[in-house]
C-alpha cells in the first residue's frame, strides 16, 4: 500500500474517531436530561490525573442547554416532565440562570417525597429531596 493510502485510512479512522457518540441537539440533551437516572453534579471522581474523567454526561449536557436563547423554558420543561433526578438537573439550571422563579420551583419539589439518587467515586447515594433542594440553594456539591 501507498504512503498516500496509509494517510487517508488514517485520516477516515480519526475523523470516525472524533465523530460524538451521540448526536447533538437541544432537544436531545433536554430529553436526556428528562429522562436522568441519578443527579450528578461537580467533583464526583477524582481530580488527580490519569483518574479525572471531567463533567459527567448529563452536567455536560446541561451546561451546554444552558446556552440556549429559550434555557429557562427548557428546564421548566425538564422539571414538569422529568424523572425526579431530571427534575433536579431542571432546577439547578434555573438556579445557574438567576430565574426569578426559581425558589418557586424549589418550594415545590422540596415538598415532594422520594429520594435522589446521587453518585460520588461511582458509588450511588440516595439522598432526600429536601437535602439535595438545599445543596442546589447552596451550590454545595462538593460532599455530595
Amino acid at each position: 500500500m501507498k504512503f498516500g493510502s496509509w494517510l487517508t485510512l488514517v485520516l477516515i479512522c480519526a475523523g470516525f474517531a472524533a465523530t460524538p457518540a451521540k448526536a447533538s441537539s437541544p432537544d436531545l440533551w433536554q430529553n436526556d436530561l428528562a429522562r436522568a437516572q441519578t443527579f450528578v453534579i461537580g467533583p464526583w471522581e477524582l481530580y488527580q490525573f490519569p483518574l479525572f474523567f471531567g463533567r459527567a454526561a448529563n452536567e455536560r449536557e446541561l451546561h451546554l442547554l444552558l446556552k440556549e436563547r429559550d434555557a429557562a423554558a427548557r428546564m421548566r420543561w425538564i422539571i414538569a416532565h422529568g424523572t425526579a433526578e431530571g427534575q433536579m438537573y431542571g432546577l439547578y439550571g434555573l438556579r445557574l440562570l438567576h430565574d426569578a422563579e426559581f425558589e418557586q420551583f424549589a418550594s415545590r419539589l422540596e415538598e415532594q417525597p422520594g429520594e435522589i439518587l446521587t453518585t460520588t467515586l461511582a458509588i450511588g447515594f440516595h439522598k432526600t429531596r429536601q437535602e439535595v433542594v438545599q445543596r442546589i440553594r447552596e451550590n454545595d456539591f462538593h460532599h455530595m
